[in-house]
This record gives structure tokens, sequence and C-alpha cells, in this order.
């Protein structure tokens, strides 16, 4: 019986060792492979270029600084599997960013901004809210291209959700402004609510009365030409009643 019991346990020493000596060879195979993937991958993927699309609010080399944590990027292999494994979150006025290798030396980072309609001042913070009045973010920073809307007051903000304004016709027609300052490429520096909920917009040195929300789409196209031939020039631009087809802006210039 002991004889057999030898006998079994050598023939399975004689099937197993075999076998061992395949997955080593294997396992030895898949090193060097790896290995030799390695040195090729690090030597030709040198990481020489980074391009960077899509920022408005930072520079090429902010850009770059944050997304690479200002830590050395020389590897363009590297560089992506990073950044896909541990892609960066949550950095100011920022949605996401895409990181593409365009080149074995040359990677993009596509950045794709919040698209911010306007702001307002709570608790000595810029409240920035999207054109359906979401609040995005709140910062310290005023962005030079977003307009700042005073004459609003709030108990509360919370990021993520609607701006906080009881009055409804109020809330849609900074909507409204914020939509078509967007739409006619306008770069407005204030907008303004007073006591009679008339809407006042400030660009440069120039104070432009909208009235109460009529006809804004016509006075909002129109705005830009007007104020290029104002241009250099001090006053109160009133458009409380200004119809399209009459013209009827009246500029008062101070003296």
């Amino acid at each position: 019986m002991e004889r057999e019991e030898k006998e079994k346990t050598i023939k399975q020493k004689r099937t197993v060792q075999p076998v061992l000596k395949i997955i080593s060879i294997i396992l030895g195979c898949l090193f060097v492979i790896a290995l030799i993937a390695i040195i090729y991958i690090k030597n030709a993927y040198r990481l020489d270029k980074i391009q960077v699309t899509g920022s408005e609010h930072y520079t090429d080399e902010e850009i770059i600084a944050i997304v690479t944590n200002n830590k050395p990027a020389d590897n363009t292999v590297m560089f992506y599997l990073e950044n896909k494994l541990h892609p960066i979150e949550n950095v100011t006025f920022i949605d996401k960013f895409d990181i593409e290798i365009i080149g074995k030396n040359t990677i993009t980072i596509t950045v794709y901004e919040k698209s911010m309609a306007g702001c307002v001042m709570y608790m000595d913070q810029y409240v920035y809210f999207d054109d359906e009045g979401v609040v995005l973010e709140t910062s310290a920073e005023k962005l030079p291209d977003i307009p700042c809307i005073k004459g609003l007051s709030f108990n509360s903000i919370v990021v993520g959700e609607a701006l906080p304004v009881e009055n409804k016709k109020m809330f849609q027609n900074i909507l409204t402004m914020t939509q078509l300052i967007e739409k006619n490429d306008l770069i407005i520096d204030e907008i303004r609510f007073n006591s009679d909920e008339e809407i006042i917009l400030r660009k440069d040195n120039i104070k432009i009365q909208l009235g109460q929300g009529t006809n804004l789409e016509d006075k909002l196209m129109n705005l830009d030409s007007i104020l290029g031939e104002l241009q250099g020039k001090t006053g109160t631009l009133d458009m409380s009643n200004y119809d399209a087809k009459d013209g009827n802006a009246i500029f008062k210039e101070n003296k």
C-alpha cells in the first residue's frame, strides 16, 4: 500500500514539474515583454509639449500647473493614465478637463469652463450662476467678463440650487438679461435693480437705463452699436422707452 502511494506521489511530481516549468517560462517571457514595453514607452513617449485649449479664465501655464499639480511631467503615456485614473476635480470656474494624446510627445488639455451668466454678492463672495439661475460657484475673485447684479438681497445661497429670489418677475428679468448679454456678446460691468425694479446697466463710464424690462431683446440687440458711438464719453444713456424702429435712445453727457 505504501509502495503504491509513493509511486502515485512520484507520478504527480513528474506531472506537476513540467507544468510549473512552463508557467515559469511564460511568466518570465511576460516579464521580459513588460520590461521591454516600459523601456520603450519611457524612451519613445517623452513628453515635450502640452497644449491647452478652451481656457478663458486661466492662462495656459496656470492650467498646466493645475493639471500636473506642479509636479514634473515627462512621459506622455504616464501623464495620460495618471489623469484618467485620478482626474483633477473641484477647480474654481472649471467643469472638467479632457486629456488627449495627439502624438508620442504631445498632450492636449481641453478645458470645459462652467457656463456662467452672472454673479451676485453674498457675504463678501461673488456667487456665480448659469443662464437658468442655478448657483455654480462662489469665489473671492471677480471675473471681468461676467456682469455683477446688484440691488438684490438673499437670506441664504446654496451651490447647485436656484438663486432664492422672491420676486419671480425680477428673477425672470435677470435671466433674460444675462442670456441676451451673452447672445449679443456684450461686456457689461454691472446690472442693478433700483427700488422701482428698473434695470440699470453700467459699461465703463456709461450708465444705461433700461426701464422695467420691456422690449429687452431690441434694446440689447442694438446696445453695442449705440455704445460704439459714445466711446470715450461719460454720462447716462436712457433706453427706457427705446424702440428699434424709432431709435429713440437719449444720451445725457456729464459736463
